[in-house]
């Protein structure tokens, strides 16, 4: 394992994606326990007013609909924050200056990152194949994006073993951002089939 450049803005940029996803599922769940304890105290100052057992029956059906609201709700913005981070992540390779850098470390570095990005977003739908509209038709389709990814990974090991500014490491390269074109394309073909 190597140091961490902590100038590396690639490594920053994936950090402050996930910050703004943590941020974001923080407030999620400071908003459905506000929620909740709203509409618990509702129920229980409108179930004062009737009888014991019909108070329990009402203070519970109106507890389960709250809870039922804010999963609707979890659900919702945890569907918009993954649909964000798609976005960033095929957004980065392409906007990043390790894309078109000439320094092989400053490539290599943003490259790596961009794997790792990658693999991750792949994971997360696996997750989530029970959202699409063909769940087999969609693990199939991951199951192509994982072998690119694999595959993503060999052409980035090129990549060390071949001399900068030689022919080769030029093929390599071209071949890389190829795969991972090709790679960043699958994975938004893929996040239209689920649903939401």
């Amino acid at each position: 394992m190597h140091a961490v450049d902590p100038g590396d803005p690639f490594l920053f940029m994936g950090r402050f994606v996930r910050d703004n996803e943590r941020e974001e599922s923080r407030k999620i769940m400071k908003t459905i326990a506000m929620i909740t304890v709203l509409l618990t105290i509702t129920a229980l100052t409108a179930v004062a007013q009737e009888s014991p057992g019909e108070q329990i029956k009402q203070g519970a059906k109106e507890v389960g609909e709250a809870v039922k609201d804010a999963a609707k709700t979890v659900g919702k913005k945890t569907k918009e924050a993954a649909k964000t981070v798609g976005q960033k992540t095929k957004e980065l390779w392409r906007d990043t200056k390790a894309y078109a850098s000439t320094d092989r470390k400053t490539y290599r570095k943003g490259a790596r990152q961009k794997l790792n990005d990658l693999g991750e977003e792949i994971a997360e739908l696996k997750n989530r194949k029970s959202e699409a509209a063909d769940p087999q038709a969609f693990e199939s389709q991951l199951d192509t994006l994982s072998q690119q990814h694999a595959t993503a990974k060999e052409e980035f090991a090129k990549l060390k073993k071949t001399t900068a500014g030689t022919k080769d490491y030029t093929d390599a390269r071209k071949e890389f951002d190829k795969t991972i074109g090709e790679l960043e394309d699958g994975l938004a073909q893929a996040r239209k089939q689920l649903h939401g």
